[in-house]
């Protein structure tokens, strides 16, 4: 067997190695454990992706520190679906054409709901720590989320105008995407369902900079108060054409309004709004008061929306892969049975639809700063 022969044997096998190589799912050499994140780390949304994604980076810290999970390190690839639904679908081809089926993702109702199809027909895992749109609820076994539903939030906030507020005449002015779509929608048949009405019913375009045209049709109508549900940029424009307008009612909004980028950006305008949030978890719960100790010590600042459903997600990815393996159906059949995971945003139980069950609140904005109504 002459050289040039065994040369060519040799590259063959060599070309075969390199290409297994290539297309082997778990490429790491630490054989770790790949997660995946679908966030909005620009456009509308991207305050809520960011303060999220700090949280996903926290918690991966923490675990890789304790030995990782069984016995491999995790690691956690991020993408940017830039608040935008085909971004978020882009993503997701990416990160499974990697071998990736854990996905945390996205924020974005919009990612969620145009992810969600392939995720359910390919079988990857999708953990949204954001999203809240009530269409969420059916759109498959593999779709869960560690947050609350519009459908749930919306009929609060509707019962909340109508029982401590006492209006009679509401108008809803939302942003324009799934996530602001399902709160409206929710509120105007609660609020309708109480024999109550909303007399306006404007939306918004996200990066909205200019709302007079549909506040001053809202001024026109009269109403008794305002429903404002969207993300920071564009309710805090609102709240100063509002009162640039001459708006001088109260305003209700949902948790979209509970970041600090809210004032900063609204400052005075902001001041009265109330707003709808999940209740506080507790802060003598260990958890809980070692996320936000922690998340202080390493970002310098408080944890916005979504720090700890972010922070939740990839501890919630981590019991149920440690638990099950990293078999997606498994740990599919793992995280439908979760009851009470101790999570820094308070316990979280997933019901049959893979939402998650959690009693809500309201505070008000006073003196610049966030406090509790006292009317819950």
């Amino acid at each position: 067997m002459n050289k040039k022969f065994l040369m060519v044997i040799v590259l063959v096998i060599l070309a075969g190695l390199v290409l297994w190589l290539v297309k082997a799912p778990n490429p790491d050499s630490k054989g770790s454990i790949k997660i995946g994140a679908v966030l909005p780390l620009t456009g509308s949304a991207a305050p809520y992706g960011k303060n999220a994604q700090r949280g996903i980076e926290l918690a991966l810290a923490e675990i890789n520190g304790r030995g990782g999970v069984q016995s491999k390190p995790l690691q956690v690839m991020f993408e940017d679906s830039k608040t935008d639904p085909k971004e978020a679908v882009g993503a997701l081809n990416k990160l499974h054409s990697q071998g990736i089926n854990f996905i945390i993702g996205d924020i974005n109702s919009s990612g969620v709901l145009a992810m969600a199809p392939i995720a359910e027909r390919e079988k990857i895992l999708l953990l949204s720590p954001g999203a809240s749109n009530p269409k969420i609820s059916s759109a498959g076994d593999f779709i869960f989320r560690n947050w609350h539903s519009d459908a749930l939030e919306g009929q609060v906030d509707a019962d909340y105008a109508h029982t401590k507020l006492h209006w009679k005449r509401a108008a809803v002015l939302y942003v324009n995407a799934a996530y602001g779509a399902g709160l409206a929608s929710t509120f105007k048949k609660v609020f309708e369902d109480h024999g109550r009405d909303v007399v306006a019913y404007e939306a918004y375009a996200q990066d909205a900079a200019d709302m007079r045209e549909q506040i001053t049709k809202i001024l026109s109508a009269n109403p008794d108060g305002l429903y404002l549900p969207g993300w920071p940029k564009e309710m805090s424009v609102a709240l100063r054409q509002l009162k640039q307008l001459g708006w001088n009612k109260l305003i209700l909004s949902a948790q979209g309004f509970d970041d600090p980028l809210v004032l900063k950006l609204a400052g005075p305008a902001a001041e009265g709004v109330i707003y709808s949030v999940p209740k506080s978890p507790d802060s003598h719960d260990p958890v809980v008061g070692d996320f936000q100790s922690n998340y202080r010590k390493q970002y310098g600042q408080e944890p916005g929306v979504c720090s700890a459903s972010g922070y939740d997600a990839l501890r919630i990815y981590a019991y149920a892969i440690g638990e099950a393996g990293t078999g997606t159906q498994k740990v599919q059949k793992t995280m439908a049975k979760l009851r009470g995971f101790a999570g820094a945003d308070g316990p979280v139980t997933f019901d049959k639809n893979g939402d998650l069950l959690k009693p809500f609140e309201f505070k008000v904005i006073r003196n610049g700063r966030s406090a509790t109504t006292n009317q819950d």
